[in-house]
């Protein structure tokens, strides 16, 4: 491992020397204390893999090179180093990433961090199903950068994406590969307001499993993935029974608004592992929100964000072969994680020990909001996260102590803005099962 990471930052120390190139970069460094053998829900969750909940110091560096090909286009190279205690694999890749941009298409080979949207105070981030909670699958990436208009007179457009990541070997199933495609129609009737409806769809298949064997991963195979297909019948039709590979995805809808002094969003993603769930039969789960941001940023607010999260439903008394076990499988019994992490919204619960997914069925409210204290000298911004959640377990199986109540809470100011950055931090997590934690920690911050 060492020897790789020395390699890619010879590499990438020799690509930034050239002088036409742009170089940037920061250096992170964390510590934190906790009241309980482990950390707060919020000083570990939507980390990006980069704190585990007995960490207690974190460090990482980062950087990129960019080279303009032409007036419209760039050559990106990326790589990050971490450290991070309470881990055995302390020293580890952050990222490792050639990135192909233009206008309108964005192409990405190796592992790069994917961006933080609604100002780091959202839940989920991008979808229920594709949070911030992990770190970075190695693959290929190809997507589009804006909605591309077909019609732009009426403000009929599109985007999309095209994704194939690889998963690591210490899970249940090894080696096996993860599917991830987009598309969503944009209809813009003004500048001031878009619409975006699509679907998210995502599948792990192939591998070797500790229990199943090998797993079919020819090219056959992945046209049936591809298409959400499995044995010859649809996937996304219902026939769970006969399904290639663990298909998830996400029917989404989007309203954004513009005012004149600010924006306001819409967010509705459902959640579905089968026909009865793409067709809405699991009806209210999902994700609900609705985002505030000021476009004034000197705010005392200048962003809040809503949402709710309902899993309680999962097509129970609709499907045949039983209700949903959302994240879970049989054959991929590590469920929806990576390195042990939940890729989607960190509220589903996976358990290492048993290698599963042990609560995902939950009523979650999130509250999340940014802004900054500023006078004549200085900017002091901060984030608060306000995090209520109702978990039962799985549709199967409850929790062993029962349901549970928890309230989450986390602070963040930052202090100093030169010659670095330095921010505090404080969280709590109050359980009705369990004693309450309270933590803190420092975290400096220098971009380069």
């Amino acid at each position: 491992m060492m020897q790789k990471i020395f390699f890619i930052l010879f590499l990438f120390l020799n690509f930034a020397a050239y002088p036409q190139l742009e170089f940037s970069g920061e250096v992170n460094m964390k510590g934190m204390y906790s009241s309980g053998e482990e950390l707060p829900f919020w000083m570990y969750k939507n980390q990006r893999g980069r704190i585990s909940e007995n960490t207690n110091a974190a460090g990482w560096i980062t950087g990129k090179a960019i080279y303009d090909l032409s007036y419209t286009s760039t050559l990106e190279v990326g790589a990050g180093i971490l450290y991070r205690d309470g881990n055995s694999d302390r020293v580890i890749l952050d990222e490792s990433y050639v990135q192909f941009r233009n206008t309108w298409l964005e192409g990405v080979m190796g592992r790069k961090q994917k961006p933080e949207l609604y100002k780091g105070i959202s839940s989920a981030n991008e979808n229920i199903l594709w949070s911030l909670n992990a770190r970075p699958l190695p693959g290929i990436q190809i997507r589009t950068r804006k909605p591309l208009f077909i019609f732009p007179e009426a403000g009929i457009g599109f985007e999309a994406s095209l994704e194939e990541y690889l998963f690591e070997n210490d899970r249940v199933t090894k080696n096996a590969r993860l599917h991830h495609k987009s598309f969503h129609l944009v209809y813009r009737p003004s500048s001031d307001l878009q619409f975006k409806v699509g679907m998210q769809h995502f599948a792990q298949w192939g591998g070797t499993s500790e229990v199943f064997g090998p797993q079919p991963q020819g090219f056959n195979d992945y046209l049936k993935i591809f298409a959400g297909r499995g044995g010859g019948e649809e996937a996304l039709q219902g026939d769970q029974e006969n399904v290639l590979g663990n298909h998830l995805g996400s029917w989404e809808l989007y309203v954004d608004k513009d005012f004149r002094d600010y924006r306001l969003g819409l967010i509705y993603n459902n959640i579905f592992e089968d026909g009865s769930g793409s067709r809405f039969a699991n009806f209210p789960d999902g994700r609900y929100g609705i985002y505030f941001e000021n476009k004034e940023k000197d705010r005392l607010v200048n962003a809040v964000i809503y949402e709710f999260f309902y899993t309680r439903h999962q097509s129970n008394n609709v499907n045949r072969w039983g209700a949903d076990n959302y994240l879970g499988h049989g054959v991929y019994n590590s469920g929806w994680t990576y390195e042990a992490r939940i890729l989607g919204a960190p509220f589903f619960t996976y358990d290492e020990n048993e290698a599963m997914i042990i609560n995902n069925k939950f009523a979650v409210h999130h509250l999340g909001l940014s802004g900054q204290v500023s006078n004549y000298w200085n900017v002091y911004p901060y984030k608060v996260l306000l995090s209520y959640a109702h978990n039962e377990g799985t549709i199967r199986s409850s929790l062993p102590y029962g349901n549970e109540d928890a309230l989450h809470v986390f602070g963040e100011l930052r202090l100093l803005n030169r010659p670095f950055n330095l921010e505090i931090e404080l969280a709590s997590t109050f359980n009705s099962k369990k004693e309450p934690i309270f933590s803190a920690g420092i975290s400096i911050h220098k971009s380069f």
